[in-house]
């Protein structure tokens, strides 16, 4: 029950962070830094979902704390460079306070803890797997898109189709992630050999790109289906 309230908590902010937060969002965010209505409207969609989701609706106190810390750290992350250390402290930083929130909520002596029992939402494995689907699909993708950027830059697009390179990548992480749920490893195998198909351009680097990009999209998607794995053990 409590880890389970955890996982709902965490799922609330990666929807929030990365699926109801859009690029433009971002960047206006950065150029305006504290005078970005996006910075608050952010945080109050981040606060608003950790309490739907926890479904404690006596617990107003979530959706504030939540709201207030979420635009604290969003706030301060703009004076820094939008690169791997920033994101993955930003990230750190939210997860925190989602740590914090649910220690204080499974306090023993809470009476409305006993709700959660009564609270028409899925057991612990099913939020495992939509967790793991929500990781691989969005976070992933801004975190091996941050990690490859500096390689990306020395590359020419001109003959790459728009964001194909992003939607192979969240394809091949979905098709990893389930295989690895399943205990199909084998087809992980035959994914890995179907890719290899593909001929790399004779220009070198590009060639290293795709392959570095490759590689860390199997290398996450495993890791998080091995990790969600031992939930169901």
């Amino acid at each position: 029950m409590e880890t389970s309230l955890l996982i709902r908590l965490i799922i609330a902010h990666l929807i929030a962070d990365f699926v109801f937060q859009s690029d433009s969002w971002v960047k206006q965010r950065f150029n305006n830094g504290w005078s970005s209505k996006y910075l608050y409207l952010h945080g109050l969609i981040a606060g608003f979902l950790a309490y739907l989701f926890c479904g404690l609706w006596s617990f107003i106190w979530i959706l504030a704390v939540v709201a207030i810390t979420h635009i604290l750290i969003d706030g301060m992350k703009v004076k820094y460079t939008d690169n791997v250390r920033s994101f993955l402290i930003d990230q750190a930083g939210h997860f925190l306070v989602i740590f914090g929130v649910w220690l204080w909520i499974i306090n023993p002596e809470s009476e409305d803890i006993n709700f959660l029992t009564q609270v028409l939402l899925p057991g612990l494995k099913i939020w495992v797997i939509i967790g793991a689907y929500i990781v691989i699909i969005w976070p992933c993708s801004v975190l091996i898109s941050k990690i490859t950027e500096k390689w990306r830059l020395k590359i020419s697009s001109d003959e790459s189709l728009e964001n194909a390179g992003r939607w192979i990548g969240i394809l091949e992480r979905f098709l990893i992630l389930t295989f690895v749920l399943l205990q199909q490893y084998s087809a992980i195998g035959l994914l890995v050999a179907a890719k290899s198909i593909f001929r790399f351009s004779e220009i070198r680097k590009v060639g290293e790109y795709v392959l570095i990009g490759t590689l860390l999209s199997f290398t996450v998607a495993i890791i998080v289906g091995l990790i969600a794995g031992w939930f169901f053990i």
